[in-house]
Order: structure tokens, then sequence, then C-alpha cells
């Protein structure tokens, strides 16, 4: 990544968060930095290869995923993103691109940048001030919300997302999993996690997001007015349906702050997740386990050597070329901005006993090298 680029668009302070929360990460659940290093123009993250894919691409190539399917991935992800939050950290912007499929089939959560960094002002007003315009647009797009049947909605959302190439890769294009304090710039707690997570949850089980409208205008409508908008979906198959218990953790997540979830404990005790041995999560077989032909193999991931995959990624590139070509910040960019930067992994060492031991190497104490003292 440029440290020119970072520092004019004033994400220094998040990929500096990125990689602290990196260091300290040592759970199953988070994705390992393995190096982080510099020259004088960029910087670099090695991270662990997981190599399953992540779980956007999972729901497009599943379309509804069956509900015990659902129960085993939306059990991580809380896994996940409380091991997070026992880092002290709250990731803010958790949307399925951020959880990757190892090769187990097991989920492990990434892209930390804004997690608990602080979102620039202009983004904040950004949004703040797009949730305020939607509010004041009359919105011509067809029938209300709650006349249009599931397969309508998951349509529009579909067609959304083919026509706005870059809709997911941008703050303040993509808002289906932030919850409304983020969005509007107010305080906010760890429990904007669960919200995300509840969207999420609610989008593998019916096909899109709860707030997913038919163009980005329609999709902040719904979340200015969110409360009026989620709704519970009712299939044309009657065969397919959300019981109780699968709505009740959707309304427990998707909800105002004061009634969301308050801890991880209650998640674990709630009857949703009553067939889940959360001690055991990483044992049972997952409901997907990529066929890898080795460690190194990339089949999961786009091909960038392939012309159509790398079409999909045009307007990301010329937006990179648009920002790169920027008019420079006022304050010059300062030499020890990304000082303390380089990380090396150390993996841990164990004795014969299975004891954990010091990864240094020891000084020889046959005499044969010493002090001068």
């Amino acid at each position: 990544m440029s440290k020119k680029l970072l520092f004019k668009l004033d994400e220094v302070r998040h990929i500096l968060t990125e990689r602290d929360i990196l260091t300290a990460a040592k759970s199953e659940w988070l994705v390992k930095l393995l190096y982080a290093f510099q020259d004088d123009k960029s910087i670099y993250l090695a991270m662990e290869y997981v190599p399953g894919g992540d779980f956007r691409t999972l729901l497009n190539n599943t379309g509804v995923l069956h509900n015990r399917h659902c129960r085993f991935y939306i059990a991580e992800m809380f896994c996940c993103v409380d091991a997070l939050h026992q880092l002290g950290y709250i990731h803010r912007d958790l949307k399925p691109e951020n959880f990757l499929i190892d090769s187990t089939g097991h989920v492990k959560l990434t892209d930390f940048g804004l997690a608990a960094g602080m979102l620039s002002p202009q983004k904040f007003e950004s949004m703040r001030i797009k949730l305020e315009e939607v509010g004041q647009l009359s919105m011509p797009f067809g029938n209300p919300m709650d006349q249009r049947s599931v397969a309508e909605r998951r349509e529009g959302y579909r067609g959304l997302r083919d026509r706005e190439v870059n809709y997911a890769k941008s703050i303040v294009g993509s808002p289906d999993y932030m919850a409304p304090e983020v969005l509007k710039g107010e305080e906010y707690d760890f429990t904007v996690d669960y919200w995300s997570l509840g969207c999420m949850l609610f989008e593998a089980l019916s096909g899109y997001p709860p707030f997913a409208g038919s163009t980005v205008d329609e999709t902040w409508h719904n979340l200015r007015h969110w409360d009026k908008v989620l709704k519970k979906p009712k299939f044309e198959d009657p065969t397919y349906f959300l019981s109780p218990r699968t709505w009740d953790l959707i309304q427990r997540c998707v909800n105002s702050k004061k009634n969301r979830f308050r801890n991880i404990s209650e998640i674990y005790k709630h009857a949703y997740f009553a067939e889940v041995d959360w001690s055991k999560l990483r044992e049972q077989r997952a409901p997907f386990v990529p066929e890898l032909d080795g460690e190194t193999d990339a089949g999961y991931f786009d091909d960038f050597s392939n012309e159509a995959d790398m079409a999909k990624y045009k307007e990301v590139h010329d937006k990179q070329t648009a920002l790169e070509n920027m008019a420079d910040r006022d304050e010059k960019m300062g030499k020890g901005l990304f000082v303390g930067f380089t990380f090396r992994h150390r993996k841990p060492t164990v004795d014969p006993n299975g004891k954990p031991t010091s990864p240094r190497k020891t000084l020889p104490t046959d005499g044969s090298f010493g002090t001068i003292l």
C-alpha cells in the first residue's frame, strides 16, 4: 500500500490499527499477520493464507442457505467478533466479505482497518448528509417495501449489486450492514457488530439484507426508517419459513441500541443456538469444505491473470488512479509516521512435554563465548 496515498486519504490511523490488531491476535478466529514491513514508498502486510474464499462468494454461489448451515456460520461469526471485542476493538463495518473460509471450512475474520479507529470527520459527515438527503426525497421505486415479495426484494438487491460494480467497496456506498448510530456519527458501542451479524443472518436465509433496496438511495432510505422496514420475510414456498427463535435472534441483533443483546453470554444462551456446543465448534465438520489441490490453491479467489476477472476491478483501479491524482494535503507527511510498523510472527515452540518454550536461540554456556567483564 502506498504511504503517500494512505497519508493523502487520512487512512494512516486505520492501517496502523489493522497492524496493531493483527500483531495482538492470537485467536484461531482471527486471520494472523505473519510479517509487516516497509520501504520508502510502501508498506506491506503478509497475512496467513485462508484458501476457501469469503462468505460473500459462498452466498453468491448458493443463494439461500439451509437454516442448520446458517446456524453453523453465524455461530462461528459471533466467535470471530467476540475474539475481536476481547482485544478491546469494535469492527463497525462487518460484511460477508470480511469472513474468510479456511481449508477445513471454518471461518476467520479479517480486515480490521476501521476497528476502534476513528472514521474521518468527512466520512461521518458524508453518511449523515446521505441519511438526511434520502429523508427529503420522494421514493419513486414502485411498490412500497412491505408490498414486495421475497423474490422481488431478492432480485432488486441482486440487480443493484450487478449494476453498481463498486457498491460493496465504498463505506458510504454500502450501508447494508451498518448500525444507524454509526451512519449518523452518534455514540455507539460493541453491539453495532451484533447489528451487522443479524443483517447477515437475515441475508443468508432470505437472499437479501433486511434494508436492501433496488437502488442505493432506496437502501439509505430504508436504513433511515429501519424500524418500519424490518419485517419477517414471507416466502412463496410455505415449506420454507423463519422459525420464531430464528426471527427472535435477528430482532435481538437488529434493534435499537438499548434493546440489542448486551453481551456474548446472552447470545450463547439464546434458543436459536440450543444445538450448538460452543466449546467444540471448530471440531465439527463444516457444511462446505474447500476442495484444494494444495496449500497454495487459489481457485476460490479471482484469477488476476484472467481478463474477465480483472474487468470486475476496472472501476476500483480507475478510482485508485483518481485518488492518486488528487491534490496533496497541505501538511507534509512526517518521516516517523510509520515507525514501529515492522513485525515478524514467531511460531510458538514447545518442549518434548508440550510446554511452551522461548523461540529465541540461547548463547553458548560452555565458556566459548562471554563478555569482557
